[in-house]
């Protein structure tokens, strides 16, 4: 978008006017996907891997407030971000001056002078003013026939996305298979992270989740194998050497196979 074009707006300008159709975020239990960070670098037009300083310095600025919230479709809580009193104020500034503003647009061949609410009643879509402002930042002229395709490129986007997480997601559990990370695996998967974009706050959602599932795949393992020795009765010098031995390898702790030997007692008793 050319610099004096009216719909030139800034980085923070661009996440307040997307944030603007979202009210009363703060009195909901469960939040929409479309207040997280994935969403947010999209409809703002941000890469994902400059989007949490812009939101940070906003957040510290008191335009936005942060939340680790319950996540429509989430399992965890992630962080969330809406409209501080503060951002509210300037994000109606931007809106009022949009609303006013004319801008090219070519419909059926022919180019017009177009408001951008002229531009969403002629489409079928449902445009806001967060979607036109992207839309624009490229092109010195708007299409209108392009822009009914935005919910197809939006779906793409996201699609991508979720693509590089699941990637992400099987690089982590291949260097969890053992255990244990080492410090090569650890510096492949974070330089993996960083090429996808994958921001630190997902990062250690997906970690936390394979750890969950490795050590729940290990605590099988060893709860099948131990049932196997107390099928016999008490479990013999031998046999705890070797369970012992299996510990190890799974990398689980003393206390926990403990726990999971005490269970299969109670259970056989």
């Amino acid at each position: 978008m050319k610099e004096n074009s009216p719909l030139a707006l800034t980085t923070e300008d661009r996440i307040l006017l997307y944030f603007s159709d979202f009210r009363n975020m703060e009195e909901r239990y469960v939040l929409p996907q479309a207040l997280t960070q994935k969403a947010i670098a999209f409809a703002a037009g941000i890469q994902r891997k400059h989007l949490s300083r812009y939101l940070d310095e906003m957040v510290r600025d008191g335009f936005l407030t942060e939340t680790k919230a319950h996540i429509e479709g989430e399992k965890q809580r992630m962080l969330a971000y809406y409209l501080a009193p503060r951002g509210w104020e300037r994000a109606m500034g931007i809106k009022e001056r949009l609303s006013k503003v004319r801008v090219p647009v070519k419909v059926a061949g022919t180019t017009k002078e177009m408001s951008l609410e002229e531009i969403d009643r002629a489409t079928s879509v449902h445009l806001t003013l967060s979607d036109i402002v992207r839309e624009a930042m490229n092109v010195d002229e708007l299409d209108l026939e392009y822009l009914e395709g935005i919910d197809d490129r939006r779906k793409r986007a996201m699609d991508e996305r979720v693509k590089r997480l699941e990637d992400y997601t099987r690089a982590v559990m291949t260097a969890w298979k053992d255990g244990r990370v080492s410090a090569t695996e650890r510096l492949l998967v974070e330089q993996l992270r960083e090429n996808l974009g994958i921001s630190r706050e997902e990062q250690e959602r997906i970690e936390s989740e394979v750890l969950e599932e490795v050590i729940e795949n290990r605590a099988g393992i060893y709860r099948a194998v131990a049932a196997q020795a107390l099928e016999d009765g008490p479990v013999t010098e031998d046999v705890r050497e070797l369970l012992e031995a299996l510990r190890k390898k799974l990398g689980l702790s003393s206390h926990d196979c403990r726990e999971i030997e005490a269970a299969l007692t109670k259970n056989a008793a």
